[in-house]
């Protein structure tokens, strides 16, 4: 039987370099890494006991160090670095100590290389490997008592053969799983500056056109030589084109957001296909586009109820034709606030301006306080409107609803 000692003392290991946290690749395959050593490490076991005949009876202190080497093989995955040093640290003493034997550990010696060559860069992994072999080596020196034997020579061939094989497979196996995380890198960064390039050009073409149609429409809608009946068409086609400029608006900001933000579907916050989920979001987008006609704007959500999708569509589409108020009739020069109100027992969305001194160059179709009004009802809220002192203020409530899903984006 092979007899030695293997060093443990790896400059390097106990103390590893930020380039080793980015290139351990050991968040991906881990279950298949974690089964891989379990089961080798039983196998080992398994073994162990099959050749009792050949090398003598096993010692509790024989079968400590087997279980101490598959319990090591399946943390080692997990935390690389430290389950290295743990088995060579277990292998220095199992070749240390009288009447143990170096086949304790014959099988889990594949897993290791394995291992070391998946886990570590390829310099670091063929470091632990001549470590390995030259300690083991030495110790054979050192406990021969003439001169070392044929066997001697015989298990250092058989380690080192199996370091050779297993330590480049393992860095295969790393090289191969770098080049696609890596491809996957690329393909992210391609897919947003593509979803950049989208966005932009949305802006650039598509929402300068929506809003040039909302101009003209306003100026059409103002003019007295139309018909009565066309001015309201007018006013009608201004609002539909404000409202859709407002979720495109909404859709840009997705779009642009950072890759960990877009996992939030784009309909929960846009209310494409008439359906609003993230509430907080789409009054939030108004405060934006009252903020960019060049309004002070405080905006404050507050509360955690959720509300229905219905009311969260309902009240968005309030909240629009709030800001498209404010726009028209606020005191450019006087605070604006919004606030959303989530519960608990109503959801409430509030916004007060000063009321412009000066008649306002947009003009309005004067039914739209009639027509959030009438969204309102019928979902079981109420609009109310307050003008005191120069100041307008227009509340819409909602009940919270006493059984419902609850919607993602709708925070304190």
């Amino acid at each position: 039987m092979i007899k030695g000692t293997m060093s443990t003392t790896l400059h390097g290991l106990s103390s590893p370099a930020p380039r080793w946290r980015l290139s351990l690749p050991h968040l991906t395959n881990r279950p298949i890494n974690v089964g891989i050593g379990a089961l080798v490490g039983v196998a080992n076991i398994a073994l162990n006991i099959g050749t009792v005949g050949i090398h003598g009876p096993l010692h509790n202190i024989d079968i400590a160090f087997m279980v101490a080497a598959l319990v090591i093989l399946i943390l080692l995955p997990l935390r690389p670095i430290w389950g290295i040093s743990a088995y060579l640290i277990c292998w220095f003493f199992l070749l240390a100590l009288p009447d143990t034997y170096a086949t304790d550990m014959v099988l889990t010696h594949l897993a290791f290389f394995f291992f070391a060559g998946r886990f570590l860069p390829m310099g670091y992994a063929g470091a632990v490997f001549f470590t390995a072999i030259v300690a083991n080596f030495l110790s054979l020196q050192r406990n021969a008592t003439d001169a070392m034997t044929l066997d001697d020579y015989a298990g250092l061939v058989f380690y080192a053969t199996m370091g050779l094989l297993f330590v480049p497979m393992g860095a295969i196996v790393r090289a191969g799983e770098q080049s696609r995380l890596a491809e996957a890198r690329r393909a992210e960064e391609r897919l947003e500056e593509l979803r950049l390039e989208i966005s932009r050009e949305m802006h650039d073409l598509i929402a300068y056109s929506m809003s040039q149609t909302a101009l003209r429409a306003q100026r059409a809608a103002a003019d007295a030589s139309y018909p009565e009946a066309a001015r309201q068409e007018f006013a009608a086609l201004e609002t539909t084109a404000a409202d859709a400029l407002h979720e495109l608006r909404l859709l840009l900001r997705t779009l642009r957001r950072a890759a960990p933000e877009l996992a939030l579907d784009v309909t929960h916050a846009t209310g494409l296909g008439h359906v609003v989920t993230d509430l907080g979001a789409a009054v939030r987008a108004v405060s934006d586009d009252i903020a960019a006609a060049g309004f002070d704007v405080t905006y404050q959500c507050r509360g955690t109820a959720s509300p229905t999708r219905s009311q969260a569509s309902t009240l968005s589409r309030v909240a629009r034709e709030m800001g498209a108020n404010v726009v028209r009739h606020a005191e450019p020069s006087a605070p604006v606030t919004l606030t959303l109100r989530l519960g608990p027992d109503a959801i409430r969305l509030v916004s007060t301006n000063r009321i412009r001194t000066t008649p306002g160059d947009l003009p309005h179709s004067g039914s739209g306080v009639l027509g959030m009004r009438e969204r309102l009802t019928a979902i079981g809220g109420e609009l109310t409107t307050l003008a005191d002192d120069g100041a307008w203020i227009v509340t819409a409530t909602v009940p919270v609803a006493s059984t419902r899903t609850p919607l993602p984006g709708n925070k304190s």
